[in-house]
């Protein structure tokens, strides 16, 4: 069975890829579909998703709500863990801390980053996946930590 990364750099090669192959992670994970991301990236360390700002993520005051941001931060986080994590191994996020920084009035960009080096343990291990959303304009209105616990495939 071919990874999600591997169906990501498939589907992503032919026209509308991105659109097409964010449409089949929203089947895949049916909670993201609340955020309706839109995958812009998926690498080995790196991903990177849009979330648009609409009615249905807004808050009370009319900006995204924050547990949308999260939502999207995890979003990424996993595109990131799927596209890092050796075959035979297998991940699950242990927990989310998030800083607030600013109200986000507009769309966001959600990016998951880790480096080479959090891999290179042995099983079982914890790698902090550093998350941060960005505005168009490059502001950092989110920014934290998600750690996923990587053991053995049984």
């Amino acid at each position: 069975m071919a990874s999600t990364y591997e169906l990501y750099q498939k589907v992503t090669a032919q026209p509308f890829g991105r659109r097409i192959f964010s449409a089949a992670y929203m089947l895949k994970v049916p909670y993201f579909r609340s955020v309706r991301p839109a995958v812009l990236e998926m690498a080995p360390h790196r991903a990177v998703l849009q979330i648009g700002k609409r009615r249905a993520v807004h808050n009370h005051i009319g900006t995204l709500h924050a547990i949308a941001i999260a939502n999207g931060l995890e979003a990424a986080m996993g595109l990131l863990a799927e596209a890092t994590v050796a075959p035979g191994m297998r991940w699950i996020p242990k927990g989310i801390a998030l800083d607030y920084l600013a109200k986000v009035p507009g769309d966001v960009r959600c990016v998951a980053e880790t480096e080479p080096a959090d891999w290179e343990q042995q099983a079982p291990f914890q790698v902090d996946v550093r998350v941060a959303a960005h505005l168009r304009d490059g502001t950092v209105v989110v920014r934290g930590i998600i750690p996923i616990w990587v053991t053995a495939r049984k």
